[in-house]
């Protein structure tokens, strides 16, 4: 799958998350919303799955609003730049004010960020996503459904609850060693994993971070020293 990549200049101080999977209610990430609507990040990067789901359907963009609307309200005050994950995605007619791509490079500092999941090496996965990311398809399936199987379906998928597990080290390696022979960065964060680990492999450091719904944490660049990023709890600490 050829992913849209769009480069950016990658500051320091700047801010990233991944996996939120928002649900009406949650009150953390409002909150942490907010904080950064006070005292902007210079950057904000949001790697994918931020929405437990969230499509272009009017019933997830009403389920979902309050959230939309601060991260509208970010854009006008900060770079926001939005990676699709495998439950959020066909953004660009939700967000007006949001940076929308499937990957994000800095090329002069060899970073790639981009949530994970089209850079697997899985063809039906891809092919998958290929079609239900197709626009035309989400709109055959709205006029097809008259709005009832998929707000049914949406219903459904919200009530799932989300899995924190740690995979086996040797699995995960062996998973990010193959993403490592089509994408050509000394740095590549992703989520999509919910893993929080880091690899050096072939000169490459391969960073996954932290999912905040299950750590309630995000990351956040540090260009000037060694460190390269931190992890930030909600408590900003």
């Amino acid at each position: 799958m050829i992913l849209k990549i769009k480069e950016i200049n990658l500051k320091n101080d700047a801010v990233i998350i991944a996996d939120v999977h928002y649900k009406k209610g949650d009150e953390e990430f409002l909150k942490l919303l907010n904080k950064w609507l006070i005292s902007p990040p210079p950057q904000i990067f949001l790697l994918g799955d931020i929405f437990h789901l969230l499509l272009p359907f009017q019933y997830l963009i009403q389920y979902n609003q309050e959230a939309i609307e601060l991260i509208e309200s970010l854009a006008l005050k900060t770079e926001v730049y939005y990676t699709p994950g495998n439950h959020d995605f066909n953004l660009k007619k939700i967000f007006k004010n949001v940076t929308i791509a499937d990957a994000f490079v800095d090329k002069k500092k060899s970073v790639f960020l981009t949530h994970g999941d089209l850079t697997c090496n899985d063809n039906i996965y891809l092919i998958y996503a290929r079609i239900v990311r197709n626009p035309f398809f989400q709109k055959l399936a709205n006029i097809l459904s008259l709005n009832f199987i998929n707000n049914s379906l949406f219903k459904a998928i919200l009530k799932k609850r989300v899995v924190c597990e740690t995979m086996d080290n040797k699995k995960f390696k062996n998973i990010v060693k193959e993403k490592l022979k089509s994408i050509d960065y000394g740095i590549i964060i992703e989520g999509h994993y919910h893993q929080n680990k880091k690899f050096n492999e072939n000169n490459t450091l391969y960073i996954n971070i932290p999912a905040y719904v299950c750590t309630k944490s995000y990351i956040l660049i540090q260009l000037d020293n060694n460190q390269l990023i931190k992890e930030i709890g909600n408590d900003g600490r």
